[in-house]
């Protein structure tokens, strides 16, 4: 995963926003009540990359592995937890020995009806275009990396990268593309099974829609700066059209679109319409 540190304004946002500039994506406060601190570059170095065969998990529960992903503030409550051992229903364990997330635990990281989501307390899984393997929980409305592979020394970037681009997408992914190409962003959506068009993506209780484009807007561009702009092209107008003569052709998503004497485009709902080509504008004489 590359971090791309350009932050050019997209056709969406020049519309909705007036150009005013991008800011830095921000995550939910790390330490809130009841959350863990996710896995931070420069802080926590990897120290085991996921290999395709890459399988410990024989001697301890799933239960007990539950317990240790998902009740982690019980047992810190309990002052269940040491530096190299962890404490669950009286018995311990030393971190070192846990095991992966047993494969057979996990779900695949796989749209319904182009909806993708995540249930607390559930495990999930993928494989990456390298053929390894990354097993994930989720817990406070959040995809992580396992509490049990945090604390036995498994930290994998390329886990966090995976996590990450989930959760940018459950709660706020308006600037995805500061983190991920667009080609990255399409290999984790078709990798879901997530048609282009809308969709959605819900981690726990929350929830967030987007629109999947190929144009000049982003890969995944929010619902509600799609119907905006939708509704600027087909019923409000745009000062935009007005450089243009009636009877101009546009090309959206490969299809023609001729300019009414409204300045209006007649396009169907679910186009995309971030995907433009515009004609040659009208000449001052």
């Amino acid at each position: 995963m590359r971090v791309q540190r350009q932050s050019n304004m997209n056709i969406a946002q020049l519309l909705l926003t007036g150009g005013r500039g991008a800011g830095e994506y921000k995550s939910n406060k790390i330490g809130n009540r009841g959350r863990r601190d996710e896995y931070v570059h420069g802080i926590i170095s990897p120290t085991i990359t996921y290999s395709k065969n890459n399988s410990r998990t024989i001697g301890i529960s799933k239960s007990v592995m539950d317990a240790i992903n998902f009740g982690y503030t019980n047992i810190h409550k309990d002052h269940g937890e040491t530096v190299n051992s962890i404490k669950v229903n009286g018995k311990e364990y030393s971190k070192k020995s846990l095991p992966t997330v047993d494969e057979a635990w996990c779900s695949t990281i796989q749209a319904k009806d182009n909806v993708v989501h995540f249930d607390n307390e559930k495990y999930y899984k993928y494989t990456d275009k390298d053929g390894c393997l990354h097993t994930f929980s989720c817990d406070h409305d959040r995809l992580t990396q396992p509490y049990s592979d945090l604390i036995s020394g498994r930290q994998n970037s390329k886990s966090y990268e995976i996590t990450k681009f989930w959760n940018m997408l459950s709660q706020d992914g308006t600037y995805l593309g500061l983190y991920y190409s667009a080609t990255e962003q399409k290999q984790f959506l078709n990798d879901a099974g997530i048609k282009e068009g809308f969709f959605s993506v819900e981690s726990g209780s929350r929830k967030q829609d987007y629109f999947y484009s190929n144009g000049n807007a982003g890969v995944a561009v929010r619902k509600f700066e799609y119907d905006a702009v939708y509704d600027m092209y087909t019923n409000r107008g745009s000062a935009l059209f007005n450089k243009y003569e009636v009877g101009s052709v546009f090309k959206i998503g490969g299809k023609e679109y001729t300019l009414n004497e409204d300045r209006k485009l007649d396009i169907p709902y679910g186009e995309d319409i971030f995907d433009i080509q515009f004609p040659q504008m009208k000449s001052d004489v």
